[in-house]
């Protein structure tokens, strides 16, 4: 069974997402700001990752950098969800290390399918 790790400090979006994705069989952990996120993923080691931009305190770009210069979690495919629309926004995600980025609002069940994506070549291997 996958695990994926929600970091979003907004609550709902945590209870909306662990719900989606324990509906198709994944294990959900949900972090609801960067610096918890951080810590769970590095001792949860979660298989995905969907990350807000914008938290307070640690914000999702710097998730992102710590995330990606680390090698233990350089690996792990990260999603971002944001209602940051800008194309230099989803462009520096990118360079920050992001695999997908998808806007707000969503469907719950868009949100599973392109991390579902992101996982098939971990499933592949």
């Amino acid at each position: 069974m996958s695990r994926i790790l929600v970091i979003d400090d907004e609550s709902i979006i945590g209870v909306i997402l662990r719900h989606a994705f324990d509906a198709k069989g994944y294990e959900t952990m949900v972090a609801e700001d960067g610096r918890t996120g951080m810590e769970m993923a590095r001792a949860e080691r979660p298989d995905a990752i969907v990350l807000d931009l914008m938290m307070p305190g640690v914000n999702g770009y710097e998730v992102l950098g710590e995330f990606h210069h680390s090698a233990d979690l350089d690996d792990v495919p990260i999603l971002v969800l944001t209602a940051v629309t800008l194309s230099q926004d989803r462009e520096r995600c990118f360079a920050e290390g992001a695999d997908a980025v998808m806007t707000k609002p969503f469907d719950p069940r868009d949100v599973v399918d392109a991390v579902d994506a992101l996982l098939i070549p971990a499933k592949a291997s």
